[in-house]
């Protein structure tokens, strides 16, 4: 009767056959799939950053159409308008129609600050190992289009902000107390915490369950 032989006897066939058949440490595959990760991450922050770039002037025109229109959502009659900043492809004005010409431009702002975000999403969602290229992309357009809708929620705030805080008399005639503190919260939680989070929260939320289990470790 034959005895199996040791790997090393088997040739280098047998000895990967052997190597396939050892379990894996989940320690050594976290640590691995949480390196690639934050690789990948890196080498897609400016291919990220480039197109965003290249789009963010259409998309500042697309925020500033569609924050203007649920702005006249509240109000009646429509008086806010968001003009865009003639020197500048970045920036945009708040203005109110119903202003004297000479008070009409209320306050200028950066559009681009807004959705900058943007850049660490599609580096997160395009970076994960073990996912195929067509989950990732699945999974980022739905991300993009929460981070759209957030943006112009942000959008929208910004200017309800101004209106309640920052016009003096105005604001304190038109907006009671709690009015005031409410949409200066508000706009400062979505401006500041909440604007940085969401990538993250977005990423967490698409990929649940590589972070509770093993990632598979085949794909790039």
């Amino acid at each position: 009767m034959s005895r199996p032989r040791p790997a090393e006897a088997r040739g280098p066939r047998g000895a990967r056959r052997a190597a396939a058949a050892t379990p894996a440490n989940p320690a050594k595959l976290r640590a691995g799939w949480a390196t690639r990760f934050l690789r990948n991450v890196l080498l897609w922050l400016l291919p990220a950053w480039a197109v965003w770039a290249l789009v963010t002037p259409l998309y500042n025109g697309f925020l500033l159409g569609a924050a203007q229109g649920l702005l006249h959502l509240t109000e009646r009659p429509d008086v806010t308008a968001l003009y865009r900043h003639p020197a500048s492809l970045h920036d945009a004005y708040i203005a109110r129609l119903d202003f004297p010409p000479a008070r009409r431009l209320v306050k200028p702002f950066r559009v681009t600050d807004a959705h900058f975000h943007l850049v660490l999403a599609a580096a997160l969602f395009l970076a994960v190992p073990g996912v195929p290229w067509r989950e990732r992309l699945r999974s980022l357009g739905w991300a993009l289009l929460a981070i759209v809708a957030f943006d112009v929620l942000l959008i929208f705030l910004q200017v309800k902000t101004v209106y309640a805080t920052a016009l003096g008399p105005w604001s304190q005639a038109h907006y009671g107390p709690f009015a005031r503190n409410a949409y200066g919260l508000a706009w400062h939680l979505f401006d500041l915490p909440f604007k940085l989070a969401l990538p993250f929260a977005l990423w967490a939320g698409f990929n649940l369950r590589l972070l509770l289990g093993e990632p598979a470790p085949e794909h790039g």
